[in-house]
């Protein structure tokens, strides 16, 4: 039965239209959007907003622009100085207000990076 509800989660994901996928890379956590590619001749414009754990004042909104025929985009942040905790981030696209969101922890452990 694990099997089976594994299987049907991992077939799900392929069907999705669009998903997020965040990563660690040395000092970053690099979030990154995709979608199908467009085929439209206008951009699609994204609103990556990076909600912090603790204090809004660690937040940030980003609008990015994915062109014509391209189906991906990312943003990222550098993880010294982000406050330790559970961050979600969360997608937008701004013509039809659908959204995705992920969310990843950075911990005490992830400082190690930039000890002398």
């Amino acid at each position: 039965m694990k099997k089976f509800a594994l299987l049907i989660f991992i077939l799900s994901s392929f069907l999705q239209a669009s998903f997020l996928k965040c990563e660690k890379k040395e000092n970053r956590i690099i979030c990154t959007y995709f979608s199908d590619r467009s085929d439209s001749s206008n951009d699609v414009i994204l609103k990556f907003h990076w909600i912090s754990p603790k204090s809004p004042l660690d937040d940030r909104i980003k609008e990015i622009n994915i062109p014509p025929n391209y189906g991906s985009a990312y943003d990222y942040r550098f993880i010294p100085g982000r406050i330790h905790g559970h961050w979600t981030v969360k997608v937008t696209k701004k013509d039809t207000n659908e959204s995705v969101q992920t969310y990843f922890d950075i911990n005490e452990s992830d400082d190690e990076f930039f000890s002398n």
